[in-house]
């Protein structure tokens, strides 16, 4: 399911991204929301994917400067990623866009469970969305555009640079849990320190053709319904004294999207909580 608005501005001072044609998954709403929107700022026409969010996603689609579209996808299912880029390429040909050249993973679970209750189901949900999903997103885009292992496009010159040829890129949105490893979030977590050296595995194979990064958040966009309390301590936790917004990570993907001599990056946005990691007396609740 998919749709297409294409509004385009008449003047744009800042367009890095003009031209270019960006799949965010989990992007219709939050941090994936504020990644659609930031992204169609700066010129990209975007492909919206949501799950359960389809009124958020459409109104987003409609609202972009440079055109997009929403799509309904279950990246939880084995051929989820390779429908969806089907969807997006197919979306594409309606203004001869073809494939996106870039994804952006915004999609995840945040399951919250004690290891003792925490199902064989609910750990193949987690994976199968926040770390196969992206594996199997990578392996679809550089198919779609002739990319193989090694990095070489088909028909491409032995030895030909990148230049003047179609900037591939991938980024990951993965979480401080990564790194920090909260026990109440044991699947999330570790599908989330999964994904960080798949996206450096990535970047190996598929170099030089396709860049692969990733994005980690620390205190970020509390939960809806979070306390006083806990937002407090998500604070005291940075050394800037607050938690960041949905738009920091928004500009860092931006900025890997854009640098193209940056692969295999591991960016944390996180107001240097990273400095207290060790130190916490509890996981946070």
């Amino acid at each position: 399911m998919c749709d297409y608005t294409g509004r385009m501005t008449e003047t744009s001072e800042n367009t890095p991204l003009s031209g270019r044609t960006v799949l965010v998954t989990g992007g219709a709403h939050r941090v994936g929301g504020a990644i659609s929107r930031h992204l169609g700022a700066l010129g990209a026409r975007v492909h919206v994917a949501y799950h359960g969010s389809a009124a958020a996603a459409h109104e987003l689609v409609a609202a972009l400067p440079h055109g997009g579209w929403a799509h309904a996808a279950d990246l939880e299912s084995a051929d989820g990623p390779e429908r969806l880029l089907a969807a997006c390429t197919r979306a594409g040909g309606e203004v001869n866009a073809g494939p996106p050249d870039a994804v952006v993973h915004a999609a995840a679970s945040f399951l919250n469970k004690k290891v003792a209750d925490t199902t064989a189901a609910d750990w193949d949900r987690v994976f199968a969305l926040n770390t196969r999903a992206f594996f199997l997103l990578a392996r679809e885009l550089a198919a779609l555009h002739g990319v193989g292992d090694g990095g070489d496009r088909a028909g491409r010159a032995g030895g030909e640079g990148a230049a003047g040829e179609r900037d591939l890129s991938l980024v990951a949105i993965a979480d401080s849990g990564a790194l920090e490893l909260w026990t109440g979030y044991a699947a999330h977590c570790v599908s989330k320190a999964a994904l960080l050296p798949l996206v450096q595995v990535l970047a190996k194979a598929l170099a030089p053709a396709v860049r692969v990064n990733a994005v980690i958040p620390g205190p970020v966009l509390p939960e809806p319904g979070a306390s006083g309390e806990q937002v407090a301590a998500m604070a005291g936790r940075t050394l800037l004294g607050r938690v960041g917004e949905a738009d920091d990570v928004a500009r860092a993907v931006a900025y890997l999207l854009t640098n193209r001599f940056c692969t295999a990056t591991l960016l944390e946005v996180n107001g240097g909580a990273h400095l207290w990691r060790g130190n916490l007396g509890r996981d946070p609740e």
